[in-house]
């Protein structure tokens, strides 16, 4: 059994075809040597012709037989063409699958919930309001309790006479136990806004996420506010009074409104309700 050597790297073995040469180095040579010879025909100028044949010949050979790294030339030349002409810069784009307990879920969310619900805390606040009693503080609670605790306090006991039994009759106080009692009054510091409003669209539906610009007379911008998920804007900090402009902007430039002019005062009762302006 004869033994061959096998090369360490398989994959970059290249087949001798001709003498020491691959079937691609031949091919340059082939291509480059008469190539070389057509361009010193060509030039009838001495010396420029010599040196422009030799260089087209040589160059053959460099493709041929003059790797860089291990690579041959054509490889550099291919991969540099092809970064010049390859992007270089990148978006990550994912395509990940949703979970399959993600799927065919969807979700709805009906705006007149969110404006009856904000309506109707509007009315009990108001009912609240106007049904609102203020406990006046009792005088007599403290000589009511201390009857309580002091029943025998206050009671008249007359004499009785011979040979009869000693009834008790107890003389207690009616006026003071037809006082009402009651709970002392909570008293609640409520902080109210300085102006409160509501941005909504043509259909009376709240707008959340809604920017309001707050600028004065010399368009600088005094307040920034942003609606909550109500469609509520408020802020609770005062302005000097004078006239403002109201610039609200979507930032999803789905809905458009125009800019207001308003005179702020300060005591501002009324809220100010913004309505948006959709293109049909």
């Amino acid at each position: 059994m004869e033994q061959h050597p096998i090369p360490r790297q398989i994959t970059s073995f290249e087949f001798k075809l001709i003498g020491f040469m691959t079937l691609k180095q031949f091919l340059y040579i082939v291509i480059s040597a008469p190539a070389g010879y057509i361009v010193y025909s060509l030039f009838p100028i001495p010396f420029l012709n010599i040196i422009l044949g030799f260089s087209v010949g040589m160059l053959g050979a460099v493709f041929a037989f003059v790797p860089i790294n291990d690579r041959p030339l054509e490889v550099w030349i291919r991969n540099f063409w092809r970064r010049l002409n390859s992007p270089t810069q990148y978006f990550y784009h994912k395509n990940n699958p949703p979970l399959s307990i993600f799927q065919d879920l969807f979700f709805v969310m009906d705006p007149h919930k969110v404006v009856a619900h904000i309506e109707s805390q509007k009315k009990l606040s108001q009912y609240l309001a106007t049904t609102k009693q203020v406990m006046v503080a009792n005088t007599h609670k403290q000589e009511v309790q201390k009857t309580i605790n002091t029943p025998y306090e206050g009671l008249r006991v007359n004499p009785p006479p011979m040979g009869k039994p000693v009834v008790k009759s107890p003389i207690i106080n009616t006026a003071i136990l037809s006082q009402p009692v009651g709970p002392t009054p909570i008293q609640t510091d409520e902080k109210k806004p300085f102006f409160i409003g509501e941005v909504k669209n043509n259909k009376h539906i709240s707008l959340p996420g809604i920017l309001i610009y707050v600028k004065d007379v010399q368009g600088t911008p005094v307040r920034l506010l942003k609606t909550n998920p109500h469609g509520i804007f408020a802020t609770y900090n005062p302005l000097p009074q004078g006239e403002y402009t109201f610039e609200v902007k979507d930032q999803k430039n789905i809905y458009f409104f125009d800019t207001m002019k308003l005179a702020i005062t300060d005591q501002n009762v009324s809220n100010i309700e913004i309505m948006s302006k959709e293109m049909l």
